[in-house]
């Protein structure tokens, strides 16, 4: 009666640990073990693949593993990781068409397009610009059956953040989707076109393919080199830059996150280095930011959220950009407490560039964010 109980596959796993058990030096319940853990060709599996990590001001921009190889059949399913608050990334293939502007991804292929960011509010002021929706929001329609891919449709996760966008709105920290025909297929994060990942897939009776532990194995070694990474490059904080000014004055360097050149920002520190800063009265502070961040003095808390939520009338709400936060605001030639000022966006792929200039002539300890990563500790303070 036990043995009918017994499938196919079962039994031929305890007849090959009884060989291997009687082979000189063999340990039949470790190869068994072994056997078990080795995807078996011609059934479909679905695997786990990491979307971001890191932990406080450590943000790694990355898909882990970078690289997957599965069957015809299998699903991947995507995770967001880490506890970056306000920190989000998509799961973006763009085989097919989708509407609006369009970005090349960064090293990528002829033809190999992502989203364009932003787009204009429909029945908005002239220059009010919202995210695109393409973007912004998932291919898949909630209760609707995981996607298939085959290369030749476009497919997005969405924003995928650790908490939800709106109250009431669930977290869309997972993505799924299932591969239908062989190739290799290149996909990226829409908010970070650095952030790119591969999906190779073979036929379905291919038996050399990962499991999950192995998958796991090599998301994290891969992550702990990015992590391995961002340490050393907090050591650019340890070095205070500066320049004679005039008239006895001092230009003082501030860098507005940071990543070592190896880690192509795929690991990255979001944080001011140096953190805090004493100048003297009359010195001006030059802030340098590769990624985008914000310099923003805001001396009525709370900070300004970086889009403004609005209703839709037939699809998901419209994310408006702040233009508190996006756009610069310089009231005065040198710092005034009582009044907001802003860099808005710098960054290497925004149009305000990558430096932005203050200086400060009354002595107190000034208290700054980066508009976009506060919730993540990304403060610092001029003295």
């Amino acid at each position: 009666m036990a043995m009918k109980r017994l499938n196919y596959r079962s039994i031929m796993l305890l007849l090959l640990g009884m060989v291997l058990a009687a082979l000189p030096g063999g340990s039949g319940q470790v190869k068994i073990a072994e056997a078990q853990q080795t995807p078996a060709a011609g059934l479909p599996r679905t695997v786990t693949v990491l979307v971001g990590g890191g932990q406080d001001t450590i943000v790694l921009d990355n898909f882990f593993p970078k690289t997957l190889r599965v069957r015809v059949g299998d699903t991947v399913v995507w995770k967001f990781n880490g506890d970056a608050n306000h920190h989000f990334h998509t799961v973006t293939f763009s085989g097919g068409l989708f509407p609006g502007p369009k970005n090349a991804v960064v090293g990528g292929g002829p033809g190999e397009v992502i989203p364009g960011p932003w787009v204009p509010v429909p029945g908005g002021k002239p220059g009010e610009l919202m995210r695109n929706p393409a973007e912004a929001w998932p291919t898949r329609q909630s209760g609707a059956p995981v996607e298939k891919y085959d290369g030749t449709t476009y497919v997005n996760s969405g924003h995928m953040r650790m908490h939800p966008r709106l109250p009431g709105m669930p977290a869309s920290k997972e993505f799924s989707l299932t591969f239908t025909k062989p190739g290799v297929y290149r996909y990226a994060c829409a908010l970070h076109p650095h952030h790119q990942g591969t999906i190779e897939v073979v036929p379905a009776d291919v038996a050399d393919v990962p499991g999950q532990a192995e998958i796991d194995r090599q998301a994290k070694a891969e992550a702990d080199h990015l992590v391995a990474l961002i340490e050393k490059a907090k050591g650019l904080g340890k070095t205070i830059r500066s320049e004679p000014g005039p008239n006895g004055t001092t230009f003082w360097f501030v860098r507005a996150g940071a990543f070592d050149v190896s880690a192509e920002m795929r690991g990255v520190l979001y944080d001011f280095l140096p953190k805090n800063l004493t100048v003297k009265a009359g010195d001006t502070v030059i802030w340098q930011a590769v990624d985008p961040h914000t310099i923003t003095f805001n001396p009525m808390p709370p900070a300004p959220e970086p889009f403004i939520v609005r209703a839709s009338p037939d699809g998901p709400p419209f994310l408006v950009m702040n233009t508190k936060v996006f756009l610069p605001s310089k009231p005065a030639p040198v710092y005034d407490p009582p009044q907001y000022f802003n860099s808005g966006a710098l960054g290497i792929i925004t149009a305000r560039g990558t430096n932005w200039a203050l200086t400060f002539d009354k002595p107190g300890v000034y208290e700054y964010i980066c508009a976009f990563h506060e919730p993540m500790g990304m403060k610092g303070t001029i003295t």
